[in-house]
């Protein structure tokens, strides 16, 4: 009998403590990787921006802003890059903007800048503990864990980089300008310019003749954007395609290399791919163009 109501007792407070996880919702998956990497099994963790879709186009449903409201946490990086949030967090106490005073003249994607990625861990890390002070030290463990696996891949990227022949390359949009100064590479050449504007006939074709000519190595394609375009201008060119994901459509927090993981009460390892397994094909992408 006494195991009996002990084990009822501790079924109980597993119950209460799950559900009283507070529930983080990140507008972009690299926002939510960074908080299961960081928050492990002490927050649920949920993405309100289908990776698939561009944050530039991404609208908002009756559902998603219920969401927005009703979440515990809302972490969006700011209103250059969602500009679909700003009027209804205006009034949110629950939200958080990472860079809420970017200019025009900034580039918005910043967990494309490998020190920019290690501060917003250690910030999710002190807004977590805000919230629950009792797991505070698990929180910056799970943070500087994380940190000290990525400057481990940074370095390693970084001398690969520097052992390739950094060739011409042709991108869709503006999205890679801090990922290429943080590793001295040069700035691609884009295929759609501010905004992500589609690209006029006249600048297609003048892509195009530059391609038959050679003057790039290879032509980077997003999963975030409809593939006609790309398709129609590399079609019949001997150009490699090479898939580049900077928002994650192809990551799974449950899969993956196993680096930069939060480990959760039990010591089990949590969310596998992680951001990390985002960083990692971009850095592979690159490298794959100039190693051709």
């Amino acid at each position: 009998m006494v195991w009996m109501v002990l084990t009822a007792w501790m079924l109980s407070n597993v119950a209460w403590a799950d559900s009283n996880k507070p529930l983080v919702l990140s507008s972009i998956m690299p926002l939510q990787l960074i908080v299961q990497n960081v928050g492990g099994d002490a927050v649920t963790a949920e993405l309100l921006a289908p990776a698939t879709v561009s944050p530039h186009d991404f609208q908002l449903r009756p559902s998603d802003v219920q969401r927005v409201r009703s979440a515990d946490l809302v972490f969006w990086v700011g209103p250059m890059l969602e500009t679909y949030l700003q009027k209804l967090l205006r009034k949110q106490d629950n939200a958080t903007a990472f860079y809420p005073d970017l200019k025009n003249n900034e580039d918005p994607h910043v967990w494309m800048d490998a020190d920019e990625v290690q501060s917003i861990a250690r910030r999710i890390a002190r807004l977590l503990s805000d919230r629950i002070p009792s797991r505070g030290a698990y929180f910056h463990a799970n943070a500087a864990r994380f940190s000290s696996e990525f400057r481990q891949y940074d370095k390693e990227l970084q001398a690969d980089i520097d052992r390739s022949e950094r060739r011409p390359y042709l991108l869709l949009h503006d999205g890679f300008s801090r990922f290429e100064r943080h590793y001295g590479l040069p700035a691609g050449e884009m295929v759609m310019s501010g905004s992500d504007r589609l690209p006029g006939a006249r600048h297609i074709v003048e892509l195009r003749a530059r391609l038959q000519a050679g003057e790039f190595s290879c032509v980077f394609r997003e999963p975030q954007y409809a593939p006609a375009m790309l398709n129609a201008l590399v079609a019949g060119l001997d150009i490699p395609v090479i898939e580049i994901d900077p928002l994650g459509a192809n990551i799974s927090p449950s899969m993956g290399s196993g680096m930069g993981l939060a480990i959760d009460s039990a010591g089990k390892k949590e969310g596998a791919d992680g951001f990390l397994g985002l960083y990692r094909q971009l850095g592979q992408a690159f490298l794959a163009c100039f190693d051709r």
